[in-house]
């Protein structure tokens, strides 16, 4: 981990609203269709975001709120209510007491997640769940003051203790990127697709509505070559079933989550997963590719068989009797052919006399 320098002159964020010159291009994007928001006006304020469909967020406080969709699910609600309560100093004091019952020192542990991000200087990062903002600066920092950093929490209150603590970051010229704050759904992104250099997340993931749409939502707005990492609790697969197992899982059910590998999206290159803190917490991290792993299907076998990985799956027939079979690999090789290209030549000219013989 490196020292990072303080900017002599930090430029501070907005911390009661956002002026029309900052919002007259909105960076945001309705959740609900994806599309362009615009600002209302309310003199030289912003007071709503809205679209040409009709949908309309309000931004109180500075705060946009682009929840989607507007009636929550039950579970998702309950959520957000019960981080809205224990915003502040019970939350700092749960935090402080799990990285201490796990024997970790959270600087070093959260320091390191941040690590693999591998941000740079004038990035664009968006922190999903940023909860009180104990990982938020710490990516603040590496940004530097042409950066800029994007925070979204389903809690309105955290949101505002996240903001308290990073205006202080930037007060004491700590932090000096952009800051933009918002409350949203983590499975309902207000962002268009390859917005950010990196999407990060740790500590909500088991609790999110739709898992996997969330954690197909993080790669979306991620740019190509952009890198994701996201964690939440789990006890490890070599723990699992050990008293030490069922003491945490008693005292939060949570830890009884798995870990979500089969949500990881196609697009996924250098994926990597840790268990950290104890081996109660998983942390997976990737580079967004495109699509799925671009593999030369049809590059020709050497050998024997021949044939590509494409026509091996597509090209299977009916099969022969196994003295057939011997035959035609003995054929193939007199012929100085692989079986592929014996037995394709063979199969179409057959085919091709037979339908001829139709055909007249």
């Amino acid at each position: 981990m490196a020292d990072w320098p303080l900017p002599p002159e930090p430029v501070l964020p907005t911390v009661d609203r956002f002026s029309m010159s900052e919002l007259e291009s909105s960076p945001y994007r309705c959740p609900a269709t994806l599309s362009a928001l615009a600002p209302g006006k309310d003199g030289d304020r912003i007071e709503v975001l809205r679209n040409d469909e009709g949908h309309t967020y309000a931004v109180e406080d500075g705060i946009p709120n682009l929840t989607h969709p507007r009636e929550l699910l039950e579970r998702v609600a309950a959520t957000a209510a019960a981080y809205n309560q224990m915003a502040g100093l019970a939350y700092e004091a749960a935090m402080e007491w799990q990285f201490a019952a796990a024997r970790e020192d959270e600087e070093t542990v959260r320091e390191k997640m941040v690590d693999l991000l591998h941000l740079m200087p004038g990035q664009r990062v968006l922190e999903i769940g940023c909860g009180s903002g104990r990982d938020s600066f710490r990516i603040g920092r590496r940004l530097g003051g042409s950066g800029s950093l994007f925070l979204q929490d389903l809690s309105r209150n955290m949101i505002l203790c996240c903001r308290e603590k990073l205006t202080t970051e930037a007060a004491e010229g700590k932090t000096a990127c952009d800051l933009r704050f918002h409350v949203s759904n983590a499975s309902y992104l207000p962002f268009e697709d390859g917005f950010f250099d990196a999407v990060f997340h740790f500590g909500g993931f088991n609790e999110f509505g739709d898992q996997r749409r969330a954690a197909n939502e993080m790669a979306r707005v991620t740019k190509l070559g952009g890198r994701v990492v996201f964690g939440d609790e789990t006890v490890a697969p070599w723990l699992r079933g050990t008293e030490f197992e069922k003491i945490v899982v008693n005292n939060n059910p949570l830890f009884k989550n798995r870990a979500p590998i089969r949500m990881i999206p196609h697009c996924a290159r250098e994926v990597a997963i840790r268990w950290i803190i104890g081996g109660c917490f998983y942390l997976i991290d990737y580079t967004k590719g495109e699509g799925l792993p671009d593999w030369d299907l049809d590059l020709p076998h050497r050998g024997r068989r021949g044939g590509t990985l494409r026509t091996r799956y597509f090209g299977n027939l009916e099969g022969v009797t196994l003295e057939t079979k011997q035959k035609a690999l003995e054929a193939a090789a007199r012929s100085g052919q692989s079986m592929h290209e014996w037995l394709d030549a063979v199969v179409r000219r057959e085919a091709e006399n037979q339908l001829g013989d139709s055909a007249e």
